[in-house]
C-alpha cells in the first residue's frame, strides 16, 4: 500500500507479480489478483478516454492529444489498480483456512 502514496511503479509491480506467483492464493485468485483487477482499473480508462473523447462526459479530448491524455492519466489510474488490488487482498486474506 506504500508503493501508490509514494509514486513508486516498482512497489505495484512486485506486488502483482509476487501474487502471480503465491501459493497462498488460488490459481484463479493469483490470476484474478495479479491481471483481473489491474486489467479491470484498466477497462475504466479506455472507458472515461472514450466517453471524452466523444464528449460524453468531461472536457472532450482534442483531436490528435489522445497518447498524451493517457500519458497523463496513467499515473493515477497505477495508483487506483494498486489500491484496489492491496484492498483484494485484504479481502482474501480475512477467509477462514479449510
Amino acid at each position: 500500500m506504500a508503493g501508490p502514496a509514494l509514486g513508486s511503479w516498482l512497489a505495484p509491480a512486485g506486488g502483482w507479480g509476487l501474487a502471480y506467483v503465491s501459493r497462498w492464493l488460488s490459481r484463479a485468485e493469483a490470476d484474478f489478483a495479479a491481471l483481473g483487477v489491474p486489467g479491470i482499473v484498466g477497462g475504466g480508462l479506455v472507458v472515461r478516454l472514450w466517453g471524452r473523447s466523444d464528449g460524453r462526459w468531461g472536457e472532450p479530448i482534442a483531436q490528435g492529444h489522445l497518447g498524451q491524455e493517457m500519458a497523463d492519466e496513467l499515473p493515477g489510474i497505477v495508483r487506483v489498480a494498486a489500491v484496489a488490488w492491496a484492498l483484494f487482498l485484504v479481502w482474501r486474506m480475512r477467509r477462514v483456512p479449510r
